[in-house]
């Protein structure tokens, strides 16, 4: 691949999950579903377990695409700032590298620093920048969704064995959280 090759809608997946998960559509018996065919949204989704990762973009390294990359990458956080806050209210929550995903995260190789984590109903996602894993000097943007639970806390009362059981559930979720992935073959 040359250049700069962009393969899916990184803001029209989020919105559209958000729609499904608010029970804006409907089954062929007309029943609501809330259930989301990550397929259905891209066809190179991958799923790992808890974690969806959806490949928005890859840059070659040339300068050229590396902009166009950069550009993606900026139109997007400005989107996803805009329609999950907006108006002068930020929603997003910086993605911490020293715990949770944000740790997992920072264990791959990233072409750019992780910054914000937002919420779409109960998943968290956030973008990444990364080096891609078969061409060193290549890099890719991802999108990265799960759950919102691992990022945030339940409210209530953490002090209760229901709450320490939750904690131990998910931190083994996240340990087990598988991250690789590799860039699909797509259409140039």
């Amino acid at each position: 691949m040359k250049g700069f090759v962009q393969i899916a809608d990184g803001l029209a997946i989020v919105e559209e999950i958000e729609r499904i998960r608010r029970g804006e559509r409907r089954d062929a018996a007309g029943h609501v579903s809330v259930e989301v065919s990550w397929r259905e949204l891209s066809p190179w989704a991958i799923e790992n377990d808890q974690v969806k990762i959806f490949p928005l973009a890859r840059s070659d390294g040339s300068d050229e695409a590396d902009a166009q990359l950069a550009e993606l990458q900026r139109s997007l956080l400005m989107a996803f700032v805009h329609f999950f806050g907006g108006d002068g209210f930020h929603a997003e929550s910086l993605l911490d590298p020293e715990e949770g995903y944000g740790q997992k995260l920072s264990r791959q190789r990233l072409a750019s620093p992780l910054r914000y984590v937002w919420r779409v109903r109960d998943y968290a996602f956030t973008m990444v920048h990364a080096v891609d894993s078969h061409d060193s000097d290549a890099s890719t943007l991802a999108l990265h969704l799960y759950p919102a639970e691992w990022q945030w806390s339940r409210l209530g009362n953490d002090d209760t064995k229901r709450a320490a059981s939750s904690r131990r559930r998910m931190a083994a979720q996240l340990h087990a959280a598988t991250l690789d992935w590799a860039w699909p073959d797509a259409p140039n």
